[in-house]
């Protein structure tokens, strides 16, 4: 049976269903005593104290470091320069592996979480600096890029977050910029290649400012040039640990560097491209595109401007702490008016079905439920990552294939709580009359079960 509710017998109220649902990835049965009378208290209570960073759930304890990912796939790939064929095939046979345990131990931290808002915080924050895994050995690396760059800093400063994930492994193979030379650098002059600008770009584009603050193609090339010598160890002669991160001073682009409007000096070492990535960290145009982006997130797709502007002051006057920016989104009364509904997207489909019912996939199946929704796992389809309006998501043959797996997973599952009092977990007081008669009319306990999963009001939160 379930954990007694706040009002024992009735469904969660309305403020209850907000915080599972759009504050986190869903309600489990034993949610309801924790969220309790106080769904606020409860958001707050998740958050770690000041200066902490929040503890690593079990299921992602233990998982390799992404330098150990890199170095077996450089190992690997110095073989097959030496004459070893079957080193590309053997660097191939690691990383498949790797990418499916890495895919379902964070789909398991989601949906075992005991702090899903701290979950969904971190996945928000993965996506704003996404890497995707066109090539193999970022894709194996995405998992711990999120535990390494990510989960630290979450809670932290924006600075500190920006600048772990700008100089990770994964996201200088990703943007390219392990491989950009300085083109009046030692290496440039001597190999006559140009500067890769990717990275550059996207910085300035969606991590930071964005095209709000007036950059122009100058700038990007700047920033490209502040972040040259940015790479990672690939060899023992790098004099690096290999698949760590880099400085190559001969490929650092010499000189003072101009972006927006403040000019650069050379330092030792990364000093130069720290000191542009810490202004980028607090302009008020960034403060702007994060407030635009978590209230999009939290509260609605076209987010209320009061809204943006309390959450934009809130980034700038802290400068860019976290943990404040966590407590004025859960402080905003815009985000528990139950009219401002967020489509679930597949994946929070699927971790939401999870925690009602305790549905279990195996890796390899979970892989494929991903690739069939349109959210393959680690494969978001651009460095913008996911998006997150509805009208990305409401494809007819994507909603079909939900009530489809709803039946079907639904025909498997056999929770111990009756179908009634997970439909009351699940959506509470804002399960419509139609869905409860459905629910009520279906013909066997697992028909119930899907129906709940099916159910309209449950592709929201």
């Amino acid at each position: 049976m379930l954990p007694s509710s706040p009002v024992s017998g009735a469904p969660l109220p309305k403020d209850a269903v907000i915080a599972a649902n759009r504050f986190g990835f869903g309600a489990r049965p034993q949610d309801v005593t924790a969220i309790g009378p106080d769904p606020q208290g409860w958001l707050r209570r998740q958050l770690p104290p000041p200066g902490q960073a929040a503890p690593l759930p079990a299921a992602l304890q233990g998982l390799p470091r992404a330098e150990d990912y890199a170095a077996r796939f450089f190992a690997a790939r110095q073989a097959m320069k030496q004459g070893d064929a079957g080193a590309a095939q053997a660097a191939r046979e690691m990383l498949q592996p790797a990418i499916r345990e890495e895919a379902a131990a964070l789909f398991r931290a989601q949906a075992e979480s005991d702090t899903p808002f701290v979950e969904r915080w971190v996945q928000f924050w993965a996506n704003h600096f996404t890497v995707a895994g066109r090539q193999q050995i970022v894709a194996a690396m995405a998992g711990a890029y999120e535990r390494e760059a990510i989960r630290p800093h979450a809670f932290g400063r924006f600075g500190d977050m920006l600048l772990a994930a700008t100089r990770h492994p994964a996201m200088l193979l990703y943007l390219d910029n392990a491989a950009s030379i300085g083109p009046n650098s030692r290496a440039g002059q001597r190999r006559h290649v140009g500067l890769n600008e990717n990275h550059g770009r996207e910085l300035l584009e969606l991590h930071t400012v964005t095209p709000a603050a007036g950059y122009t193609q100058a700038d990007v090339i700047a920033l490209a040039k502040l972040l040259t010598g940015w790479s990672l160890g690939r060899t023992a002669a790098d004099d690096c640990t290999i698949g760590a991160f880099c400085f190559r001073p001969a490929i650092h682009e010499p000189g003072p560097q101009v972006l927006l409007g403040h000019v650069f000096e050379p330092q030792n070492g990364a000093g130069q491209g720290e000191a542009a990535l810490a202004m980028l960290a607090v302009h008020p145009a960034t403060a702007q595109h994060i407030a635009e982006k978590l209230a999009r997130q939290f509260i609605a797709d076209d987010p209320p401007p009061a809204a943006v502007a309390a959450l934009a002051d809130t980034f700038r006057d802290s400068g860019g702490d976290l943990r404040a920016m966590a407590l004025a989104v859960i402080a905003r009364p815009e985000a528990w008016q139950p009219q401002n509904r967020k489509l679930r997207t597949p994946r929070d489909f699927l971790v939401a079905a999870a925690r009602l019912t305790g549905l279990e996939m195996q890796p390899q199946r979970l892989l494929a439920l991903l690739r069939q929704f349109g959210q393959p796992a680690f494969m978001p389809p651009s460095p913008a990552g996911w998006p997150d309006r509805a009208n990305d998501w409401m494809a007819p043959d994507a909603l079909r294939q939900r009530i489809e797996l709803a039946y079907i997973a639904g025909q498997k599952l056999r929770p111990p709580e009756e179908p009634a009092e997970l439909l009351d977990v699940a959506l509470g007081v804002s399960a419509g009359s139609d869905t409860r008669q459905a629910v009520a009319r279906a013909e066997s306990r697992q028909a119930a079960v899907a129906t709940v999963l099916a159910a309209p009001e449950f592709q929201w939160r």
